[in-house]
């Protein structure tokens, strides 16, 4: 049964991440996961997932209509909020420089190709906690989040580690406007202001429409 609900993650270290950081993402990724064991590698910028066919294991409600998006706020922070840049580095080890193969070359080029070296750098915010507003099963989205121990971007560096999760019902449905009637998460409209995604996958073009924003 869908009910309104309050999802709060409690955070042990920064997240790499904007601003909107959407649950419905983070609950379509877990769903995957469930359905499909662990994502063993990935191509950048490619999609051949049908989201419509497998909306249904995510546990929130959707809106009907060909661009349908689930109930589901954009992340909303806490007032003591810190900001900060971190770098990642990525170069050749020295140390076995004799295993590299130089393919008749006098040296190893660190400006291009496969031994390029970076020193890229990483926004984070980093808060004590973070919430949504939705709209549906509590005990479903509690086993989906049960798996999620870390959200955001570069979870490989140990970027975004969850200390626990809060689910809790709450009186009123803030899923998609807010208790002041603007809009809590994107929502297509031809008088949308930016064309943005608006469900999961976010970044698939296939998903992104002209939208209100918050």
């Amino acid at each position: 049964m869908y009910e309104p609900l309050k999802i709060t993650a409690y955070l042990r270290c920064g997240i790499v991440a904007d601003e909107t950081m959407p649950i419905d993402g983070i609950l379509f990724y877990m769903a995957m996961r469930e359905r499909f064991g662990g994502q063993d590698y990935t191509q950048s910028g490619v999609s051949t997932l049908d989201v419509l066919e497998y909306a249904d294991l995510v546990p929130l409600k959707r809106t009907e209509g060909e661009q349908w998006y689930y109930h589901a706020s954009f992340a909303l922070w806490p007032s003591d909020i810190a900001y900060g840049i971190d770098y990642w580095n990525k170069r050749i080890d020295v140390s076995m420089v004799e295993l590299v193969d130089l393919a008749g070359k006098h040296r190893i080029d660190v400006s291009r190709g496969s031994y390029r070296s970076y020193h890229m750098p990483v926004y984070y915010r980093h808060a004590l906690y973070v919430w949504w507003y939705v709209c549906g099963e509590r005990n479903s989205i509690m086993r989906l989040l049960s798996m999620a121990t870390h959200i955001g971007k570069k979870t490989s560096q140990g970027w975004g580690r969850v200390s626990s999760w809060s689910v809790e019902t709450v009186e009123d449905d803030w899923s998609i406007y807010g208790p002041n009637g603007l809009p809590m998460r994107a929502i297509p409209s031809s008088h949308g202001t930016l064309r943005t995604g608006y469900r999961p996958p976010y970044w698939d073009a296939r998903n992104q429409e002209l939208c209100i924003v918050p």
